[in-house]
């Protein structure tokens, strides 16, 4: 029995590859992630930014009424004059709204992702699936999540440069 497990373990032909090249050798790919984190970029800044201005002006509103230790808002509030209690209402809503356009930024960027990237990783994966089933691979690993646990590996089961191929000529 052993001799039969391990002589199907050495019939198995698996194949490994390096995601990071592949992926960087997909212009579409470079072009997306870039556009993304752009973007990404710019509405952390904004949200940061608006953050930022809302503390400024609630630690304004409250610095005259020099809040005391474990004293809450509410408690604050007692204490402030109507004027001040307004404008601290209008800068919670403002901060209820930052954190809208933040949940909206989100999904925009998860739609983006979803439109732009995830069908270039799609095909990706189906060009690395059909190169699989058509060389009888077993197996096929990405490398950069191996390095850790990998001792040795057979420097010819390395297929990143027939995927990297197989891809150039599906996104052209």
């Amino acid at each position: 029995m052993c001799v039969l497990c391990s002589l199907s373990m050495y019939s198995q032909k698996i194949g490994y590859l390096y995601s990071d090249s592949i992926m960087s050798a997909i212009p579409e790919y470079k072009i997306e992630t870039s556009k993304l984190d752009s973007l990404k970029q710019s509405y952390s800044k904004e949200i940061v930014a608006k953050q930022t201005a809302l503390q400024l002006q609630y630690n304004k509103i409250t610095k005259p009424y020099t809040p005391k230790e474990n004293e809450t808002l509410q408690m604050i509030k007692k204490r402030m004059s109507a004027v001040d209690t307004l404008s601290l209402s209008m800068l919670e809503d403002e901060a209820v709204q930052v954190q809208k356009k933040k949940t909206s930024y989100d999904r925009i960027l998860q739609t983006t992702y979803a439109q732009n990237i995830q069908p270039i990783l799609d095909r990706v994966s189906a060009t690395i699936s059909k190169y699989a089933i058509q060389n009888n691979l077993t197996a096929v690993y990405s490398m950069e999540q191996l390095k850790t646990m990998l001792i040795y590996i057979d420097p010819k089961q390395n297929i990143t440069g027939s995927i990297i191929q197989r891809l150039k000529s599906n996104f052209k």
